[in-house]
């Protein structure tokens, strides 16, 4: 299962992570053990801030059992991470900014992973530039992040999902871009979120 969120602040979408924690109820019911989430915030650069606000928000007020795959300053190498994954019963897939996401799981070696994660039937959560490298295809705003074009593209993801995904779509600069291009991609705002089986 897949649940693409369209871009938001962590904070700011109790609504969509208390969904997110419904969908793993069982477990708690079932095995009688906390649900174990773990977050990939390579997007954001591994941005402290983020990961202190996805373990209050998924960990304090939603009682999961949550971990990180943190991998810039060498905390973890492939082997510690690939275990992680066959320990969690989710991941979450951060924001930011998409080439950067896209490249440092390239250099981790986990492509393989979140592809065989997806597969076995976990949930992945992927939250904007996290929700893109699902997809076949997204619009993308990376080159304008960093600063070396004014232009939205469209980027290639793993494909694990069919078609093309706009997150932000609330912003009218996209909205022009998808109308110019005769684009007719998965639209989201930011807090909202659609589910895939």
């Amino acid at each position: 299962m897949f649940i693409a969120i369209g871009g938001g602040s962590m904070k700011e979408m109790t609504a969509v992570n208390d969904y997110i924690v419904s969908k793993l109820e069982h477990i708690r019911q079932e095995m009688e053990r906390k649900p174990k989430i773990m977050f990939l915030p390579q997007a954001s650069f591994e941005s402290k801030p983020y990961v202190n606000s996805f373990t209050r928000e998924f960990g304090t007020r939603l009682k999961c059992k949550t971990t990180c795959a943190l991998w810039a300053k060498g905390e973890m190498d492939f082997e510690h991470i690939k275990q992680k994954f066959n320990m969690v019963d989710c991941i979450y897939i951060g924001g930011g900014r998409y080439d950067v996401l896209y490249h440092e799981f390239e250099k981790m070696g986990i492509k393989q992973l979140v592809c065989d994660f997806y597969k076995r039937g976990g949930l992945i959560v992927g939250n904007s530039a996290g929700a893109m490298l699902m997809f076949e295809q997204s619009v993308s705003d990376y080159k304008i992040m960093a600063g070396i074009s004014k232009e939205y593209e469209i980027a290639d993801g793993y494909g694990l999902i069919k078609g093309c995904f706009c997150p932000h779509s609330n912003e009218s600069s996209r909205q022009e871009y998808i109308k110019q291009n005769n684009l007719q991609p998965i639209l989201l705002a930011e807090n909202e979120f659609i589910e895939f089986e």
